[in-house]
Parts: structure tokens; sequence; C-alpha cells
């Protein structure tokens, strides 16, 4: 099996997104920081949605976040972050070949074959119609 026959790609221009959340210190710390989240979920009295972001920013920190209309009223242990206006390719594709997905994608054919940046953030948002129906997106910002 081969990961391109599995995924949808597409290109989009995304706006700036602020989000107020958690920060870690390596990937693994991404499941301690959803769950720092669900705790602290109403603590954000600026968020957009219910939508959940994580976020890879450079050197591989996660942070779990959500999108808000102002970082003015940051809660107590939490940080906040803007996903800058990019050009972003979006890979879409079925939960259960995640794998196969982070196995290939930041290969160095594929990175040049999707003109991906891994040096900038890349991002998935968790949405009530995607995790719930076994589909992942993830946005990687392209060279420019």
């Amino acid at each position: 099996m081969n990961i391109q026959d599995m995924m949808q790609v597409r290109t989009e221009k995304q706006k700036a997104v602020q989000l107020i959340g958690f920060q870690g210190y390596n990937l693994e710390d991404q499941h301690k920081l959803f769950e720092q989240m669900k705790q602290n979920f109403n603590a954000i009295t600026t968020k957009k949605s219910e939508n959940q972001y994580l976020v890879i920013l450079p050197g591989l920190f996660p942070l779990v976040a959500v999108e808000v209309n102002e970082t003015n009223d940051v809660p107590e242990g939490m940080t906040t972050y803007i996903i800058p206006e990019d050009e972003y390719v979006i890979f879409r594709f079925e939960e259960k070949y995640i794998g196969d997905f982070w196995s290939s994608i930041c290969t160095e054919e594929n990175q040049a074959k999707y003109n991906i940046d891994l040096s900038k953030p890349r991002y998935e948002i968790f949405t009530s119609s995607l995790q719930p129906t076994g589909v992942t997106e993830w946005y990687f910002p392209t060279n420019t």
C-alpha cells in the first residue's frame, strides 16, 4: 500500500490564527497537553470555537490550543501563539493510516514533491466533522 493512494491533497492560503494553550517539550507530551486542555478548557474566555489545534512548532515542540478572538486574557500556565498566514498543503486521510503518513511524508522526496517546509509550524485541527469520522487533516506550510 502507498500512502499517496490513501490521501487527498490540496493547497490553500490560510489566514493567521491566534491561539491560547499549553506547550510541551517533546512530541510525547501531546497526550498530557490534551488532558491539561480538557481540564482547563473553560478558563479560556475568548475562544472562537470548541475546536482544538495540535501545532508542531520548530524543534518538534507540541502545542495544544484553541483559536481565540484575542490573546489579552491568558490563563495561568498557558501560552499564546499565532499560526502565521501562509500557503499550506493540506493532507486528508483516514486516521488508520497515520503511521504510514508520518513515516513517508517527512522524507526529502515528499518534501520536494509537495513543496512543504518542515522548518515552519505545522498543525492538525480537531473538529466534530473530522476525527469522530476517522479522518485527519494535517496542514503543512509551503516553501515560499
